[in-house]
């Protein structure tokens, strides 16, 4: 089974052109055949911040995706 499943996988990947999408596929893998979890380098502040990031969607303080990606544009004329 799991060649077959590799096999299929190997076919996919051979038929996507875009490096950017090459390169978001490579992130999900890395994720899932490291042996470390992601928080393991952050420092101390940096999960904080993150504690503090869903803690605030938990109470349902976010934003709209549209209002995220018009943020994210302006962000990036700057």
């Amino acid at each position: 089974m799991s060649k077959a499943v590799k096999s299929q996988i190997y076919q996919m990947l051979e038929a996507i052109e875009d490096e950017s999408v090459l390169n978001q596929v490579k992130e999900e893998v890395s994720f899932y055949t490291s042996q470390k979890d992601i928080v393991d380098n952050l420092s101390t502040t940096q999960l904080n911040d993150l504690d503090n990031a869903i803690e605030e969607a938990d109470r349902k303080e976010t934003i709209t995706w549209e209002d995220f990606k018009k943020e994210m544009n302006e962000w990036k004329e700057k």
